[in-house]
């Protein structure tokens, strides 16, 4: 299996499987046949049997073990409420990056082959300690020439390459586990690592995260209470980012219990105003605003940082959301269920009465308590979830959503206790519904649609031209297939057969009692046709007749 590898990848393969089998998943390599590509197992086998942790901390130790690919993996796959259980999204929450910062020298590196300059020719000073450090790069501080204090993030020399081999491992393993495991089939491994692999490579391009900051800016720049950091182009490559740097503290540094009841309030309203609007109304979000991430400015502005984990919705999907939400709120199952069928991909056999009774049960457990009480971001997960206990498939956009109001509500928890998400969620929904059906949306929406139209028109003489063409040389072909049909058709042909069969013996039945009748009563030197030996021609005409039949009917039947 492993012998097609490059020496780098298989020499990786193996590193990932001893990791399995050493957090005791050696089944896992086993049933997928690479348990041979392993040495001594026996002797991890044994390590395996020592384990005292659940299934679900196994899990979470591996990707650990496994590094930067692994750990994303993971924290993604957390978002996935409505494929993974709910006690192994809550380990995958803990996961933490286990790195420690890279030398200076390698900073300078990088930083020379990047932007074609050194450090002391673009900076008047720069920290060699760096602010802070992640698994795919570190934040250093610095100063340019002209005295603007900035934020210098360097990408860790040689994880782009490290990350791809991985991800390419990862497919194999999940392709395989398709394959091999009676019910991971369920779980949409490949298509899981396909849409995880894509979000990763992004994160490595830093120019993709200076766009979606400038992006987030300029949504937000009409609103005084946020902030972010401005990016500087001149010194921002794919592999370094130059930013702004924000003089204050994140959420996590608050001082919470000092601060006036009033301002923590508007702190958290700021926060979630912020982010749902980017949500309900822009489309386009900070997926990943926890306190980390979140600055409070000396004169109260909210700054927000690290823009590599974004989310986007089409306007189609933000209105599907709005709907959604404001189904839930107003306790209608069948508005949900319509929101759900437009966003998600729904099974041909889906059980609409089974959905809409376990539809009923979630909101009477949700809602039976004050609105003020209910954490939102926990109920869209757990909706997620059971939708997609009934095959219903919900693209990550939306989950993506989930997480991020799971994320905002945790944060604004710390700072204000009676602050419900609820509360800015509603009137955002119903003011996306109201842009959906505006006279201007359809007016868009029409033109769309009758330029869809034209163009579709446009092409019909062509069309028509080739099929005429095809008639005339006798190539048009047409196959209409129903399952159903064909095997209704082939049960009628069965019994039409058995009554064809049945008519014709009883035919030659009647034909050879007259004969014999004729015979026995009849006087065979006064009729000439009687001394013919018709019985003995009457019968072989039957049998070939009969073997006739037989024939065709077998011959119908394995058709």
């Amino acid at each position: 299996m492993l012998k097609h590898l490059r020496f780098r990848q298989a020499n990786r393969f193996r590193q990932i499987l001893n990791a399995f089998i050493r957090n005791g998943f050696g089944f896992f390599v086993q049933k997928i046949g690479l348990i041979d590509e392993v040495p001594r197992p026996q002797k991890w086998r044994k390590k395996e049997a020592e384990r005292i942790h659940s299934t679900e901390e196994r899990i979470r130790n591996l990707l650990e073990e496994l590094g930067p690919t692994f750990v994303k993996l993971g924290q993604i796959a957390s978002t996935r409420k409505d494929i993974f259980p709910q006690s192994l999204i809550d380990e995958l929450e803990k996961l933490q990056d286990h790195v420690t910062s890279f030398s200076y020298e390698e900073v300078k590196n990088v930083f020379e082959t990047e932007v074609g300059e050194s450090l002391d020719d673009y900076f008047d000073t720069f920290e060699e300690i760096p602010l802070a450090s992640a698994s795919i790069g570190q934040v250093h501080k610095a100063v340019t020439k002209d005295g603007r204090s900035v934020a210098v993030k360097v990408q860790r020399p040689g994880i782009e390459r490290k990350i791809s081999t991985d991800l390419d491992i990862l497919y194999e393993l999940a392709l395989l586990a398709d394959k091999h495991i009676e019910g991971a089939g369920n779980y949409r491994l490949p298509k899981l690592v396909k849409e995880f692999s894509k979000l990763i490579m992004r994160e490595l391009d830093y120019k993709i995260e200076g766009r979606n900051a400038d992006r987030i800016r300029s949504q937000t720049e009409n609103d005084p209470r946020i902030y972010i950091p401005e990016v500087d182009w001149t010194c921002t490559t794919t592999r370094v980012m130059t930013m702004e740097l924000i003089e204050g503290k994140n959420i996590n540094q608050l001082d919470i219990e000092a601060m006036g009841r009033e301002r923590r309030k508007l702190i958290a309203e700021t926060i979630t105003q912020s982010i749902c609007r980017q949500i309900f109304i822009d489309g386009f979000y900070h997926a990943d605003p926890h306190p980390g991430n979140v600055y409070l400015m000396k004169d109260d502005k909210i700054a927000l940082l690290d823009f590599g984990m974004v989310g986007r919705l089409t306007p189609e999907l933000r209105a599907s959301l709005a709907s959604l939400v404001i189904g839930i709120l107003k306790k209608d199952t069948d508005g949900i269920i319509k929101s759900i069928s437009r966003m998600g991909s729904a099974p041909l056999e889906l059980d609409r009465q089974s959905l809409k009774k376990d539809l009923d049960e979630f909101q009477d457990l949700y809602f039976s308590v004050p609105l003020h009480e209910i954490k939102f971001g926990e109920v869209v997960n757990d909706l997620l979830a059971l939708v997609g206990g009934h095959d219903i498939e919900i693209p990550h956009d939306v989950t993506l959503v989930a997480k991020a109001l799971v994320t905002v509500e945790s944060l604004i928890s710390e700072v204000d206790h009676d602050l419900s998400i609820i509360k800015v969620v509603e009137p955002l929904g119903e003011e996306l519904v109201k842009e959906y059906v505006s006279f201007d949306h359809l007016k868009k929406k029409a033109r769309t649609h009758i330029l869809d139209y034209m163009d579709a028109f446009s092409g019909l003489p062509e069309a028509v031209k080739k099929s005429m063409t095809l008639v005339e040389r006798g190539r048009l072909r047409h196959e209409h297939r129903l399952p159903e049909v064909e095997r209704i058709g082939a049960r009628y042909a069965r019994i039409g057969n058995q009554l064809t069969l049945s008519v014709l013996l009883l035919a030659v039945s009647l034909v050879l009692g007259s004969l014999i009748l004729g015979i026995t009563i009849g006087d065979p030197d006064q009729s000439f046709w009687l001394r013919l030996p018709v019985l003995e021609l009457g019968f072989i005409v039957f049998f070939f007749l009969f073997s006739w039949l037989t024939v065709s009917i077998l011959r119908n039947r394995k058709k």
